[in-house]
């Protein structure tokens, strides 16, 4: 699917009563979902931290938005974070590239990178996985 066809449709979903659209074409596969009006959330009292979650606290780098991501700068350049390598708050770990804009994605957590989640130049979906980092303490 092309960027063109994505903004289409989401100008018609808008538009529309409707407030969810998927469409599948080949391997491409689409879902908007628009904000309708819903209840507002109740009010969640965060548990308490098992002392196994305060040793080993991980947190994930999502996709703030859809589109290709790319691992590195450019083609041929070594990867932003890989296994292993440490994190800080504010520093690029991809690119995802949405509508031809290339936007940075930084890491909202500082730690070590445990898991890369996603394939250089796959399509991302809002809020997929792409880091999972084990957290410093105290950070």
């Amino acid at each position: 699917m092309d960027a063109e066809l994505i903004k289409a449709l989401m100008t018609q979903l808008e538009a529309s009563s409707l407030c969810e659209l998927e469409l599948s074409q080949g391997d491409d596969h689409l879902r908007l979902k628009k904000a309708g009006p819903t209840a507002p959330p109740a009010a969640v009292t965060p548990a308490a931290p098992t002392p196994a979650q305060a040793v080993d606290a991980e947190a994930t780098i999502t996709a703030p938005l859809v589109g290709i991501v790319y691992l590195s700068a450019e083609p041929g350049a070594p990867v932003f974070k890989q296994v292993g390598d440490h994190v800080a708050v504010g520093e690029v770990v991809c690119i995802i590239e949405s509508m031809k804009m290339m936007n940075e994605i930084h890491s909202h957590v500082s730690g070590t990178i445990k898991a890369v989640n996603v394939d250089n130049e796959s399509l991302v979906e809002y809020h997929q996985p792409l880091f999972t980092v084990e957290e410093e303490p105290n950070a």
